[in-house]
């Protein structure tokens, strides 16, 4: 399936692209490889010193992506906020460009939120590799009433997870000012304004988790970023200031 023209387009898969010669074709072709959806991939090059822009070059012949290059990084967050802004689907993917999307997976999700219109994040679970180690990361069942409250990082995962992008849109995208954990401060705000629903099934997403990415960051830049949006999202939906 080849087309993506402006009222074809489903799913916008979003895919910032930082040094990652090893990875990003591998990823590229497991979403060109998705059948029974009409897509787009959207792939950013943030300003790499490494291959990247090089090795996504021949996929400008493909008329499902559209490519860009950042001369000046831009950050996780600011990369992805640029392809929103270009994004013409109906829903949105967000895929690191050292990840994979199984066969299938995109299909699975425009089922699912068809059936559930109330819904406006669908996500299954999903296979992790870190440290060379390959393991099935459960999510959470978040029902209507308990989406509000995400408050566990773990309980959603933000790569592969498909949102309407009218929802994107609302919530204005991603926090440029955080260093990280822009999908934690993304979902927050979500579930604001949507519901969540986790879908049953074997994980057709493999996520991989590296050294030196935004992940491997130290327990104290996670207890302090953490702590921030979690005191913004309290102010933000109780008006009251915490002491920390």
């Amino acid at each position: 399936m080849k087309t993506n023209s402006k009222g074809n387009v489903e799913v916008s898969v979003i895919m910032p692209a930082r040094n990652v010669e090893r990875y990003v074709q591998e990823a590229v072709e497991s979403v060109l490889r998705q059948q029974g959806v009409s897509f787009e991939l959207l792939l950013v090059d943030d300003a790499s010193t490494d291959e990247t822009w090089r090795k996504i070059q021949p996929y400008r012949s493909d008329p499902r992506v559209r490519l860009w290059r950042s001369r000046r990084r831009q950050g996780a967050a600011g990369a992805r906020n640029l392809l929103l802004r270009f994004a013409r689907g109906r829903y949105v993917v967000p895929c690191d460009a050292d990840d994979k999307i199984l066969p299938g997976y995109l299909k699975s999700l425009v089922t699912a939120i068809r059936k559930h219109p109330s819904a406006g994040v669908v996500f299954f679970s999903w296979f992790l590799e870190q440290r060379g180690k390959r393991i099935i990361t459960s999510r959470k069942v978040l029902g209507p009433d308990r989406a509000w409250d995400l408050l566990g990082y773990e309980s959603i995962g933000h790569p592969g997870t498909l949102i309407r992008r009218s929802m994107m849109e609302q919530v204005r995208g991603y926090d440029v000012k955080l260093p990280f954990l822009h999908d934690y401060d993304l979902f927050l705000r979500l579930a604001e304004v949507t519901r969540f629903l986790c879908l049953k099934g074997k994980p057709l997403f493999f996520h991989r988790r590296r050294r030196g990415t935004i992940s491997d960051c130290t327990s104290r830049d996670y207890k302090r970023v953490f702590q921030t949006v979690l005191r913004k999202a309290i102010l933000r939906r109780y008006h009251i200031r915490v002491p920390w």
